[in-house]
């Protein structure tokens, strides 16, 4: 009888060592490895038409435009570095020098590795007309703020920490087709005279009206109040280098939401809430009671020609002087709201959604929001109205 216990005992230790050292390599083969040098994406794809003069976009890693060259109608050209455009999250913008005619061929190719040789690349685009007209300016900007219990990253799952999220969504005309690609800059500042850069980040204005998702740790509040920490201003610029002349800017959310410390974490930072009228932040946009509210002139602050790009160096913004003068407060022009139509957004930075909406969650079986939900909706609507200053 013993000898048979300890034969079983055997068995189960063999079996749980054995789980152990499966369970051991699926966590290991699913583990967020580094990725692999080289060129993972261009903007445009190579076979498009393309202004001559606007600021090429690529993605990878490790990658530098040393051991790349470029042609134009099979005589050589010059393939520089566009500091003056930001990479809309590619890492990054070129251009063709001198630029090329309309309808002259260009061709791209070499190894975009910078650290050993990878495959070569061959990028072919055909010249449009050059681009010299500015994009349309956004006319409105307006946010959300969710702050969920805190998510920290294990390190090897691709993500990273953060404890609250800004939905913000901005309002502007739909790229021309034929024109260059549109890049909007958010930058954040501390103060409402945009004086002081906490961060930027730019992305491709794919939309007339888009919602992106930015995702923080506490310590960017700097020991403010997460809804009074922070006002956004966005600009617009385009891949040729034209930017607009006036930008939109928000320094309170529409809506916002702060989790019970007592919350359980998730595997994943939380999408956006469907806001209720109990969200609606007092003296935010969305707040009937608000109006449309005023606040001094933007002040010039980062903005003093092209986009930058970096965060928080203050040369970040597009180009077209300061912000907007009228709306440094409560109301920005913008459609307040955002994406509050319930359960878009979220994800990692960088996410947008396109379609903004300003609605608020209405009652059992799909009945109209009454009271203040009402009153919120309605004053949503009419700051979605307003036009650029």
């Amino acid at each position: 009888m013993l000898t048979s216990m300890m034969n079983l005992r055997s068995w189960s230790i063999g079996i749980a060592a054995g789980l152990t050292w499966i369970l051991a390599g699926e966590s290991s083969a699913d583990a967020c490895s580094p990725p692999l040098p080289g060129l993972m994406e261009t903007f445009p794809e190579s076979g498009a038409t393309y202004p001559g003069n606007a600021a090429l976009f690529f993605y990878g890693f490790d990658i530098s435009l040393e051991g790349v060259s470029a042609t134009v109608d099979g005589e050589p050209a010059t393939l520089v570095l566009a500091p003056d455009v930001p990479a809309a999250g590619h890492s990054l913008a070129a251009r063709i020098e001198p630029p090329p005619g309309e309808g002259q061929a260009i061709v791209i190719e070499g190894d975009f590795c910078s650290t050993g040789p990878c495959e070569v690349t061959r990028i072919e685009l055909t010249a449009g007309a050059a681009d010299t007209t500015a994009p349309a300016a956004p006319f409105g900007l307006s946010f959300n703020l969710h702050d969920y219990a805190d998510f920290e990253s294990s390190g090897g799952d691709c993500q990273t920490s953060s404890d609250l999220a800004w939905w913000l969504t901005i309002d502007g005309e739909a790229p021309a087709l034929g024109a260059s690609p549109v890049i909007y800059t958010i930058e954040a500042f501390r103060d409402d005279s945009f004086s002081k850069p906490v961060f930027s980040e730019s992305a491709f204005a794919r939309a007339a009206s888009s919602t992106r998702a930015i995702h923080r740790t506490a310590d960017v509040l700097d020991g403010a109040d997460a809804p009074e920490a922070l006002c956004f201003r966005v600009s617009a610029i385009d891949a040729a280098g034209n930017a607009a002349s006036e930008t939109a800017h928000a320094c309170k959310p529409c809506y916002y939401r702060k989790d019970p410390k007592a919350a359980e974490p998730s595997f994943a930072p939380p999408a956006q809430p469907e806001w209720a009228a109990a969200d609606l932040y007092p003296g935010g946009t969305c707040d009937p009671g608000t109006g449309t509210g005023g606040g001094g002139a933007g002040g010039e602050g980062a903005t003093s020609g092209g986009a930058g790009g970096g965060a928080a160096s203050g040369g970040g913004g597009a180009g077209g002087g300061g912000a907007s003068s009228g709306g440094g407060g409560a109301s920005s022009g913008g459609a307040g709201g955002g994406a509050a139509s319930g359960g878009a957004g979220g994800g990692d930075d960088g996410q947008v959604e396109d379609g903004g909406s300003c609605s608020v969650a209405g009652g059992a079986g799909g009945e109209r929001p009454a009271g203040g939900a009402a009153l919120a909706l309605l004053a949503c609507a009419a700051l979605a109205g307003r036009r650029r200053r």
